[in-house]
């Protein structure tokens, strides 16, 4: 790898985190908007109950977060411009598989990249927003998980 490649890779990666803890932060404070939907006493909001999902377990309705959170994360992936969104997938260690499940000829890859969107919020997802969670803490979680 020569220089200029080297230095624009690591361009990417800079963009791809800026944007990615952007879109955590946005992602969190609208969870936050939410009531709760656990009835557990403690929590307060839907970012409480993915963080005791998280840091604790899963409920039989965990689906309902995850499609929650994919959806903010994807509507927020729309608005990026097409270098900012091709940033963060450079990121994902899934890319090269992604590549092989889709048509990369060259009309397609020069529009713009909505077949990429779900796997570059799931990298988001896993990466940024579920770490977020799991280490997430506040006086609701730290006594519903018995944490002091």
């Amino acid at each position: 790898m020569d220089l200029r490649q080297e230095m624009a890779l690591d361009i990417a990666a800079a963009l791809s985190k800026s944007h990615s803890k952007k879109i955590t932060k946005q992602t969190i404070r609208y969870m936050q908007s939410f009531d709760t939907a656990l009835d557990m006493g403690y929590l307060r909001n839907l970012w409480d109950d993915v963080c005791y999902q998280r840091q604790k377990e899963q409920a039989p309705f965990w689906s309902y977060y995850d499609d929650m959170i994919l959806q903010s994360v994807s509507s927020k992936l729309e608005k990026l411009s097409q270098h900012e969104i091709y940033a963060i997938w450079l990121q994902d260690p899934n890319l090269y598989y992604q590549l092989d499940d889709i048509d990369i000829g060259k009309e397609h890859i020069d529009k713009s990249p909505p077949y990429c969107v779900d796997d570059i919020s799931r990298y988001i997802m896993n990466e940024y927003i579920y770490r977020e969670a799991e280490s997430w803490r506040n006086d609701r979680l730290r006594q519903l998980l018995g944490y002091f």
